[in-house]
């Protein structure tokens, strides 16, 4: 749940400050993502606006470097007394994954409404992406048609976590346009936790007009608190069997392998902490069902120790540990089991 304010500038029109509050429900799995949004914006003038929007993707086990994905995507928006707008949108795509990089390919065909009358939409899309020094890039062009409206998007992306702070930046030029608008944009958000349960998140840009959910392009910044409901995780039902010591060494590298284990200590916090001892690394990350699955980087500290302080109650937790941007591991001194897609993972368990 976010509870911001936000001053709009909308091209064409007066700015407006306002008062928003945004419902949000994700859940994810190896296979499967679910997501829902609302948003309820209030502004100065006294008028509101109303967002929904909802989402669901599966994806398929590898198969010789390639997964497919099915996703579809519904949404519905209203102002003051105008007519509301809505979609639906059913994207196929085909991914190439790798440890740090991948690409991936992809279609989009639906219908949107304004008021009783509908219009065709449909999208080609191709992108890549890699991670490296600890950040998420990501490069993509799309061609969207909408009714008679035409227009193409090159944008690139980052996505960066560091400790309790997290940041996404996004920049993009839209060309050959009918109908859709021209121009450079971009978007910034940046968010630091207070705690497991509440964080700080500021953001701001431009966007452009987007002709599928009806809204048009403008300027904004927002600040807002953020408030999760972290879910009780329950011990895995699945069988173990000894860890073999786990080795890594960077590419390319002379180096001896360093070597990685992990304990975990009480703290005075909601949580626990992580601790991975890997001396001589320059780099640690761990990622796990705790963070989504997202990379997060430990705080070195001393004798060859990185630390992170996580939110994990009583349970079983999968994870994987990352030495200096190489690949995932399981660490020494824990239970592996097989993933859904072919790799090793470990078990972390909380008494």
């Amino acid at each position: 749940m976010d509870l911001g304010v936000t001053d709009v500038r909308y091209d064409g029109f007066l700015p407006s400050a306002g008062a928003s509050v945004s419902p949000e429900f994700r859940l994810e799995r190896p296979h499967v993502l679910v997501w829902a949004r609302g948003t309820y914006l209030q502004f100065e003038s006294g008028r509101h606006s109303i967002q929904a929007n909802a989402a669901g993707s599966m994806l398929s086990g590898p198969w010789r470097g390639l997964r497919a994905e099915i996703s579809g995507r519904v949404g519905v928006s209203r102002y003051a007394d105008f007519a509301s707008f809505s979609h639906l949108l059913a994207t196929p795509r085909v991914h190439l994954f790798g440890d740090r990089e991948g690409g991936w390919v992809g279609g989009t065909a639906g219908t949107t409404w304004l008021g009783g009358a509908d219009r065709p939409v449909t999208a080609a899309e191709l992108g890549t992406w890699a991670r490296r020094l600890g950040i998420s890039w990501l490069i993509s062009a799309t061609n969207t048609h909408v009714g008679d409206t035409v227009y193409t998007d090159f944008q690139g992306a980052a996505h960066a976590r560091r400790g309790r702070f997290a940041f996404d930046g996004s920049v993009g030029v839209r060309t050959w346009s009918k109908g859709g608008g021209h121009g450079v944009y971009g978007e910034a958000s940046g968010g630091v936790a207070l705690n497991p349960w509440l964080s700080i998140i500021a953001s701001g840009g431009r966007y452009p007009t987007d002709p599928t959910s009806g809204s048009i392009s403008g300027r904004y910044f927002g600040i807002a608190f953020r408030m999760t409901a972290l879910p009780r995780r329950q011990p895995l039902a699945a069988p173990l069997r000894p860890a073999h010591a786990s080795h890594h060494s960077a590419p390319d590298s002379a180096d001896p392998p360093v070597a990685a284990s992990v304990e975990l200590r009480d703290c005075h916090c909601a949580g626990m902490v992580l601790v991975v001892h890997a001396p001589g690394a320059t780099l640690v990350e761990v990622t796990g069902d705790f963070s989504n699955w997202e990379p997060v980087t430990l705080t070195p500290a001393d004798a060859g120790a990185w630390t992170a302080v996580l939110s994990l109650s009583h349970g079983s937790y999968r994870f994987n540990v990352r030495i200096d941007g190489g690949d995932w591991i399981v660490p020494e001194g824990v239970s592996r089991l097989a993933d859904e897609f072919g790799g090793d993972v470990g078990l972390l368990r909380v008494p």
